[in-house]
């Protein structure tokens, strides 16, 4: 699913870049900034949803099937501040330290100047999308009273001490942005299929338009540096890949545990359910379907033909073993 008005597709020059129209294009430099959400009245159902409930699975657990249409938004706002909350710091900390790494050329293999300077309009998007985040996440706050307080984040903790055992920091910095901007726009994607309140709506919208056209560039500097990388970094590429997307989408029961006690519920609720998300089979089966943007895009560049890369996405749960 594209958003309205999704630019049409830009033909990618590996010396002039994907991201030509950029400065037509871009959030940061286009869209005006329609995210106000304090005149929305919380306890209005015509309001819309606060988050999209499709993301939020568990809601249709038994164990929470007493719920009140207040409760559930609030739980929704809830998940909304701790998204934004973590968008913010995957910009700041994973995606632009991944991109750094090929604006500076840092990469074991040159990539043309077109590719840096998309490189350079991307970072420019990340540091708004931050920007949008951190606002939306404060202003929800404030209308349902939840407490901000400097929040640590698993995943982003897990993807940082991944890095930071690389034998190939540049490289492994790389990939993390890859398999990050090829996944997030699956997530996105679902917003589409709620009626969400107008500021949310804008805002995730606008973001969206922009990560659609990073993913695309992403998958093309992974394209480039594929064919021209040694057998030694293939080999590297085929080992963190799969932990690298695994670790994308293993999840943080503590949020969870922590906004169903600020509703209230008995502890043991919140403890039933996170076993029930967070065991093996689980876990495999989300990063595979979250994860099909990234796998198309390793088939589309014939990574597939090495059968030990199969065999290897295959034991992480990843693809089927015929590849």
């Amino acid at each position: 699913m594209k958003p309205e008005n999704y630019p049409p597709t830009t033909i990618y020059d590996g010396e002039t870049g994907y991201l030509l129209e950029w400065d037509k294009q871009s959030a940061v430099r286009v869209r005006p900034y329609k995210y106000n959400c304090q005149p929305t009245n919380k306890n209005d159902p015509k309001s819309g949803n606060w988050f999209f409930p499709s993301a939020l699975s568990f809601l249709s657990h038994p164990l929470l099937a007493h719920l009140t249409p207040d409760q559930v938004q609030e739980l929704l706002a809830r998940n909304l501040v701790s998204f934004l909350e973590y968008t913010t710091l995957l910009e700041h900390r994973i995606v632009n330290r991944s991109v750094e790494h090929i604006v500076h050329n840092c990469l074991p293999v040159a990539v043309p100047h077109g590719m840096c300077m998309d490189a350079l309009r991307i970072y420019t998007d990340e540091g708004y999308h931050a920007v949008m985040s951190a606002d939306v996440a404060h202003q929800v706050s404030e209308i349902f009273g939840i407490s901000q307080t400097t929040r640590q984040f698993s995943r982003i903790s897990r993807l940082e001490a991944l890095a930071s055992g690389f034998q190939q920091q540049a490289l492994g910095w790389f990939l993390i942005g890859f398999v990050s901007e090829t996944a997030i726009t699956k997530e996105f994607a679902k917003m589409g299929r709620s009626a969400l309140v107008p500021a949310v709506h804008s805002m995730l919208m606008d973001h969206l338009s922009d990560e659609w056209k990073h993913s695309r560039c992403f998958v093309r500097m992974f394209s480039y540096l594929w064919p021209r990388l040694t057998r030694p970094e293939r080999e590297f590429c085929a080992t963190q890949l799969p932990v690298i997307i695994q670790e994308c989408f293993r999840l943080d029961e503590s949020l969870l545990e922590r906004d169903l006690a600020a509703l209230g519920l008995d502890s043991n609720v919140a403890q039933t359910i996170s076993a029930e998300r967070n065991n093996e089979t689980a876990n495999r089966l989300r990063a595979k379907n979250g994860a099909s943007a990234t796998l198309h895009a390793l088939r589309e560049c014939a990574f597939f033909s090495e059968p030990r890369y199969v065999a290897n996405f295959a034991k992480h749960g990843l693809i089927d073993p015929a590849g």
